[in-house]
């Protein structure tokens, strides 16, 4: 018996060991390069900073891998990007692959090609290849996929140790509850006026997470009828409201004093909501003035963590004049290793082989904080809410938002008066589809 239990195990191990190179192979072999693509191509996309070096990085690991293909880089600030591109691909100068995001939400759909025929030929296990979390979005209701993931961002929940220990609390667990949340905030904040020290900060991202922390929803899945009024929505904005009035959280006066990142590193907030795009920054910032952490954020009534996230990748072009080339840019900078590990040092890279190593050995730099928990983060974490089509329902979200947070009223009665509002912004984007 305990031979053939050995036997067994030793079976097992190779079964593993086998699939796990079968995925490592089939990533390498199809982002590999092909020195017989050839051609002109045009690339499209935006952004700034450390973010921006690391595509064009990018780029020239594809260069490497594609000689004979001539690349034209065509990079634009992120102001006033939706302009801008819309005028280039209505004058058939976009690019032949494109930069885009799934919080479009549809709204560029008609321009890109379907890159399902593509993947097929290739025979791209994604599910295999793609850190989990990482593709949701990128497929149309009718099937279609617009584009393929390069990198994301979620979020953490940065604490003060020092604030918790004088408050005498325990640090937060990856198992609280968004009622744990609330409490601990109204437990950590301590003193008056200008020394007010606040259990969580006015973040712009809190907006995103209040629809959902309650297992609500903002809008139903094709977005065509709003939500708002659920009554486990309506929990989720109540609760920020009920944090600003009992001076858990700043009010607008207070938020208007400082910035609310310097505010957490000037040991002014308990909590900080952190996105990986600016782990970094935070912690020069903090620096050596306090000890901190960071936990996941916390869960909704069924279990499941609540978390938002952020994504960027690349479409092509349906005029594209040489999608050939376009296709083999789309498929390196999604899944190829080499640019996985560069877009480690700045977010959280799609290629799954590069997020379970590089990226999740990683830590916050300057400190001893692991990365690993952005990586677990990802895999449940909801697309940003009111980018692309819906955008003009969501400036009406963000009113309703404002209305509790900063002007007071209560989750139902702002609910009540933006509803109808929100319905028929809904109503009117499907109409003009």
């Amino acid at each position: 018996m305990r031979k053939f239990s050995i036997i067994l195990l030793i079976g097992i191990f190779v079964t593993v060991i086998t699939a796990c190179s079968a995925n490592s192979d089939q990533a390498a072999e199809n982002s590999s390069g092909n020195g017989e693509i050839s051609g002109d191509l045009t690339v499209f996309g935006w952004g700034g900073g450390e973010e921006l070096q690391s595509r064009k990085e990018a780029t020239k690991i594809f260069k490497k891998l594609y000689p004979k293909v001539k690349v034209h880089e065509v990079w634009l600030p992120a102001d006033n990007i939706d302009v801008k591109l819309d005028a280039a691909l209505a004058a058939g100068n976009a690019g032949d692959v494109i930069m885009m995001s799934p919080d479009w939400k549809g709204l560029r759909s008609k321009w890109f090609e379907d890159l399902n025929p593509y993947i097929e030929k290739d025979q791209l296990d994604l599910e295999a290849l793609l850190t989990q979390g990482v593709d949701g979005g990128y497929v149309d209701a009718d099937g279609k996929r617009e584009g393929m993931p390069t990198t994301a961002s979620d979020f953490m929940i940065a604490y003060n140790k020092d604030i918790f220990d004088k408050a005498g609390l325990p640090y937060p667990t990856n198992d609280w509850t968004w009622d744990d949340f609330s409490a601990t905030a109204k437990q950590v904040s301590s003193g008056e006026g200008a020394n007010r020290v606040y259990g969580i900060v006015s973040h712009w991202i809190l907006q995103s997470f209040a629809p959902f922390i309650y297992g609500g929803m903002p809008y139903n899945e094709d977005w065509s009828k709003q939500t708002l009024d659920d009554p486990n929505t309506l929990k989720g904005y109540q609760l920020f409201g009920d944090l600003v009035n009992a001076k858990a959280m700043p009010d607008d006066a207070a938020a208007k004093s400082m910035p609310m990142d310097q505010m957490f590193a000037a040991g002014r907030a308990a909590m900080y909501p952190l996105g990986v795009f600016e782990a970094s920054t935070i912690a020069k910032n903090v620096g050596s003035n306090f000890q901190w952490g960071i936990v996941m954020p916390p869960k909704d009534p069924s279990g499941k963590t609540v978390n938002i996230k952020f994504q960027t990748g690349f479409a092509m072009n349906k005029d594209s004049k040489n999608k050939e080339a376009a296709w083999a840019y789309i498929k390196t900078v999604s899944l190829n290793k080499e640019v996985g590990d560069l877009y480690s040092k700045v977010n959280l890279p799609a290629a799954k082989e590069s997020a379970d190593s590089t990226f999740a050995n990683l830590k916050i730099e300057g400190t001893d904080i692991s990365m690993v928990d952005f990586v677990t983060g990802l895999q449940d974490a909801i697309t940003f809410p009111w980018g692309g089509s819906i955008a003009k329902a969501g400036d009406l979200y963000e009113q309703t938002w404002q209305q509790v947070t900063v002007q007071g009223k209560s989750a139902e009665e702002a609910a009540k008066a933006y509803t109808s509002q929100i319905q028929s912004a809904l109503d009117s984007i499907h109409q003009s589809k």
